[in-house]
């Protein structure tokens, strides 16, 4: 089952980026002895969010299929994937507008969907920081 220390602890195995060890991974997430450390490892492989790697060390798996595929690790931080898409499409339609010379009322619909869109994203992000808090 997925509590909140688990999801905590697979972000934080998720920002790292790299193969670890159970020692290491205990000193970086800061648990008391390496016995949960790898008790969470091991929890995480037999979710399928974590790997075990042939040299015993743990590395982060993105399933496709899970709910905490919604984010991803964009330069060490794991973000919600609708904030890159909110922030591309935000350029894109100052630049295309400045340049075409759109009138304002057609871009009524497009300022309407991107308001979603950094919402959803937004409140993602809230909802991460959080659990992993």
């Amino acid at each position: 089952m997925l509590d909140s220390k688990t999801i905590r602890l697979y972000v934080s195995l998720l920002k790292l980026g790299r193969p670890v060890g159970v020692r290491e991974f205990q000193r970086y997430v800061k648990l008391k002895n390496p016995g949960s450390a790898k008790y969470y490892l091991d929890k995480l492989v037999s979710l399928g969010l974590a790997e075990r790697l042939n040299s015993g060390k743990y590395v982060a798996k993105v399933d496709r299929k899970s709910l905490l595929s919604i984010y991803t690790r964009l330069m060490g931080t794991v973000i919600p994937r609708l904030i890159p898409y909110a922030i591309g499409l935000t350029a894109f339609t100052i630049i295309y507008s400045y340049l075409i010379g759109i009138p304002i009322l057609f871009l009524i619909p497009a300022i309407l969907c991107l308001g979603v869109l950094w919402f959803e994203g937004l409140r993602l992000y809230k909802l991460l920081k959080k659990i992993t808090s």
